[in-house]
Formats: structure tokens, C-alpha cells, sequence
């Protein structure tokens, strides 16, 4: 289970992928599956047996697997079962050998490995396990969507599943598939969100699984709990419809009425994507090299061969990055200039940038992969001078930031491109609206500690508010108004100005004081996550 986070050095734990499952969770998906009295279990990540120790069964026959023999070697000492059968062995290569049996039940909290860190056999028999069960297999799939796939693909008709696996599967689109497999094989589906953290140690945040398989629309229940503390009796809560959002079900977190609302209210918004597009940051590969400070561009006499460069959020605390703000961070000391060495020809550069270039690759700086995979592993590909820059990690509030000064970004923040002719302040003025504000939080994947992700592709989740962008009405006071407003990174202060704006100026007339309450909710339960 499992945070895994990008590093070159990574625990055997990470490695692995492995937090183990709380008590009360695992008697908790325990009771659920038991009223099937299941006679065949599978436990496809077992860990030390944490997931089954409550069972209190001794009839039942246990399949367990396990990759790691000390961690195989806890689980018959955990299990007062005798009928406890542990393979230690990697769950793919052990499904490709065990596919046709079917079980009754399923008690997992899979392994969260990204693609990156899977080896070709395993990667070839996750593409296989999607494929044959009719889904897309890319390299952005974790490892725990094939799992849980595995899992309910061995389940028996009228077969329980319990699982503790990551909110990812509400808010990411490589998990798209996933849900659609699930509301195709499932008769019941019950999800289970938590307000704090189940696993404190890690920034990925989970949810509980149960359902039962079966063909038909299936019953569905989302419930948001407190803690583990704090599960519900599932049998005491009512059915919903199901989820109306095929991209992401990341609404879920609302109560019913306001997801009605929201889908009930599309007169309300257009979309981002009609006015701008979102592209990812430069990759430079080796942001220590290419990105310099004042000193170290005079330094190594590069001031010809460098860009603007806006490289950390802190850089920018209002709507604009420009030359005033760019003087001051210089100022600071902090990187603001990107190294431009494309179609350069090494001879013609200065002797203290050969210097540079030379000290680096004697550091072997070069030998990053995607430095090594370049014709010339110093130049850069795909660099370009966007209009805006959107963050791609949000803390309090997202950051569109204008471009004033002509600079680059690193893939800190994306850069975006906006129609000719759009009114940039009225796009501003939208932007940051309650409207908006709400479709931003749901378009991201949310982590513990508040962070929301936004990636290029999540853009096309983003609503703005309905009115007409290309006419030419000046806003200059009221976004100088809304600059001095970000610095506050209050959404709530932010977003009654912005659509105090729209309804007064632009007349667009819409439930504003709705949209923030929605937004509160969103914002409190990312923030306090």
C-alpha cells in the first residue's frame, strides 16, 4: 500500500509499497466479507497477515501471498488457521499461474508500485490482466489497479471483496477504466472517504473498497467518515445514484444534493480548454545546471545565452510575473534565469561556459537519462514563451500567473496558451471565481498535508463561468483589486470579490453564495486531509 515516492534512494519498505492495514480496518472489511461465509479467501498482498488476523473462521482455506520471505515467515505466527496456504512470490507471476480459480472472497490492501519501478515480466502480465478484462494499459497505471482487477476477476459470482487502496481511484484519469470495470462487475459498491489520514507516514490518501460481484446496476454508497474510528454500519445507509462524472468521481466527498446541483446547473459554466490550452513545464532533466541565479550567470559570462525563468512558486505571490518582480527575486539570489544553449555551437561559446558545460559532465551530470537520450545533452528540447503559467502544486489557492516578462518555467508550473483576443483580465477576474475555484479542486488529485496536483490533462475538467471573453470591458481597476486579494490566499475573501465582479459588470447572474459553500466544503476537506 503504499506511497512510493520518486526518489533515487527508496526504503525496502517503499520498495515494496508496504503500510499495513490497522486493526479496526481489518476487522472491519472482515464482518462485511463473513456474511457471504466465504470458504475460499485470497489475500493477494499479505504483508504479515495484518488483514487476517481478524478472521475467526478455523474451516476456511486461505490463499496468501506474499514477496518478501521475512515478512511471509509473520504470517502463520499471526493466523491461528491451520488451513493457511502462503506463497511467497511476486502476486503477478503467481496469477498468471492461478487465474482460473475463483475465490469468495477477496481481502486486500495492494501494493502502490509505479510502472517505473515494475519489472518487464510484471509490466507485461499487469498490461495482460487489463487488457483481457477490457481496459487500456499505459505507463501511468500503478500497480494497484491491476490488482484490485485481478482480484475482483477471481471473485466468484455473489463473492465479497474488501480493500484498503488509494483515493486515486476517484481522482486520477488513469483509474477511469478501473471505476467503469467496477460498475460492470459489481452488484454492490460501497466506498468509504476519510476526513484524516489512515495512514499518517505517507502523502497518499485511501479509501475502503467492499462490494459484491455481480452483473446490473449495481447499489452504490459513498460515505465520508472521520477516521478509522469512525466506520459506518452499511446496512443503516441509503443507496445513490450513481456517480453522473465518467472523468472523475472526486465529487464524491459532497453531499448528494450539492453534486445535483453542480450537474444540474451546466448553463453555468464553459469550458477552459475553449479559451486556453495547458501544457506541462520545461523538463530540463537537471534543474541544478540550468537554472542559475545573477551570480552564477555572470560568473560563467552566460548572460547571452539565458532566459527569464520562473522556477518556484514562491517566486510569485500575485497575478503577474514581470520585470519588477523578476528584478526583485534576482535580487535574492534566486534562480531566475533558464540556460539556452540550443543551436549553439559549442566552439562559440565563451570559455567560462565551456568551462561549465565541461565541469558538469566531468560530475557526470550528462548521464541523467533524459540527458543522455538527447543528441546534445545541454540543449533543451520544446522551449517556449508561454502567456501564463498555471501551478502544478496547489497549496491554499491555484496560481494563473500572466507572463510579463517573456520567461520560461521549469515543470513546477505548466505553461499555458491563450486564444488571441481573449480579455486576459475578464479570464483573471473567472479564473478565480467560486465557479471555477470548485471545478479546479474536484479537475486535481488531492494528497495528505492539502496538497492538490494538477496535471496538463486535468485542465479539461476546469469550468469557467459562462459569459463572453472576447468582449473588450475594462477591468483594469478590479484586477489590481484581485492582485492585492491573491497575496491573501483566501478563497473564500478571493472568489465573493470575483463574483461580486462578474455579476455587477459582466451581469452574469448565478448562485454564488451556493458555489462557495460547495467550495468551503472542497477546500476544508482537502486542506484538513
Amino acid at each position: 500500500m503504499k506511497e512510493l515516492k520518486e526518489k533515487e534512494t527508496q526504503t525496502a519498505r517503499k520498495l515494496r509499497g508496504g503500510y499495513y492495514t490497522p486493526y479496526p480496518i481489518a476487522e472491519y472489511l472482515w464482518k462485511y466479507v463473513k456474511e457471504n461465509n466465504p470458504k475460499q479467501v485470497l489475500e493477494p498482498a499479505a504483508g504479515d497477515g495484518a488483514l487476517l488476523k481478524p478472521i475467526d473462521n478455523s474451516d476456511i482455506n486461505i490463499d496468501a501471498i506474499e514477496y518478501q520471505d521475512s515478512e511471509a515467515e509473520k504470517i502463520n505466527k499471526n493466523i491461528n488457521i491451520p488451513q493457511v496456504k502462503v506463497y511467497v512470490t511476486d502476486f503477478f507471476k503467481w496469477f498468471d499461474d492461478h487465474k482460473i480459480q475463483e475465490y469468495d472472497a477477496v481481502l486486500s490492501n495492494p501494493p502502490y508500485i509505479r510502472y517505473q519501478y515494475l519489472t518487464d515480466r510484471q509490466r507485461t502480465i499487469q498490461s495482460e490482466i487489463l487488457v483481457d478484462n477490457s481496459m487500456r494499459s499505459n505507463r501511468l497505471i500503478n500497480a494497484w489497479v491491476a490488482f484490485v482487477v485481478a482480484a475482483i476477476s477471481m471473485l466468484k459470482e455473489g463473492g465479497r471483496i474488501g480493500l484498503v487502496i488509494p483515493s486515486d481511484l476517484l481522482q486520477v484519469t488513469y483509474a477511469k477504466d478501473l471505476r467503469q470495470f467496477m460498475l460492470r462487475n459489481l452488484k454492490e459498491l460501497n466506498i468509504i472517504s476519510f476526513r484524516n489520514a489512515v495512514f499518517p507516514e505517507t502523502e497518499q490518501r485511501f479509501i475502503l473498497l467492499l462490494g459484491i460481484k455481480g452483473r446490473g446496476e449495481p447499489k452504490f454508497k459513498h460515505i465520508v467518515v472521520d477516521d478509522i474510528h469512525d466506520l459506518p454500519d452499511l446496512n443503516k445507509i441509503s443507496t445513490e445514484p450513481l456517480p453522473e462524472n465518467s472523468e472523475k468521481w472526486s465529487d464524491l466527498v459532497l453531499p448528494r444534493r450539492e453534486r445535483e446541483f453542480l450537474y444540474s446547473h451546466k448553463k453555468d459554466w464553459e469550458l477552459f480548454n475553449n479559451l486556453a490550452n495547458v501544457e506541462v513545464g520545461i523538463t530540463t532533466g537537471a534543474n541544478p545546471f540550468f537554472s542559475l541565479t545573477q551570480e552564477q550567470v555572470l560568473n560563467i559570462d552566460a548572460k547571452d545565452f539565458v532566459r527569464p525563468l520562473l522556477g518556484r512558486s514562491v517566486s510569485v505571490n500575485g497575478l503577474f510575473y514581470n520585470k519588477e518582480k523578476l528584478i526583485e527575486n534576482a535580487e535574492k539570489g534566486q534562480k531566475v534565469w533558464l540556460l539556452d544553449l540550443n543551436n549553439k555551437d559549442y566552439i562559440s561559446l565563451p570559455i567560462k561556459l565551456r568551462n561549465y558545460i565541461s565541469e558538469a559532465e566531468h560530475n557526470h551530470v550528462n548521464t541523467a537519462y533524459k540527458l543522455r537520450i538527447r543528441n546534445i545533452w545541454y540543449q533543451i528540447p520544446s522551449i517556449w514563451v508561454p502567456q501564463a503559467f498555471l501551478l502544478r502544486r496547489i497549496g491554499n489557492l491555484p496560481k494563473l500567473v500572466i507572463n510579463k516578462v517573456n520567461a520560461v518555467s521549469t515543470d513546477t508550473f505548466h505553461r499555458v496558451s491563450i486564444l488571441d483576443k481573449v480579455n486576459i483580465n475578464l479570464l483573471l477576474i473567472a479564473f478565480y471565481s467560486s465557479l471555477s475555484l470548485v471545478y479546479v479542486e474536484l479537475a486535481g488529485r488531492s494528497y495528505g498535508g492539502g496538497a492538490l496536483e494538477i496535471l496538463p490533462g486535468d485542465s479539461s475538467q476546469f469550468r469557467l463561468p459562462a459569459v463572453n471573453y472576447y468582449q473588450s470591458i475594462d477591468l483594469n481597476k478590479e484586477v489590481k483589486i484581485l492582485n492585492d486579494l491573491i497575496k491573501t490566499s483566501d478563497p473564500q475573501k478571493i472568489s465573493k470579490f470575483c463574483d461580486e465582479v462578474l455579476k455587477e459588470k459582466v451581469d452574469f447572474q448565478f448562485d454564488d453564495q451556493q458555489y462557495r459553500k460547495i467550495l468551503r466544503k472542497l477546500h476544508q476537506f482537502r486542506i484538513n486531509n
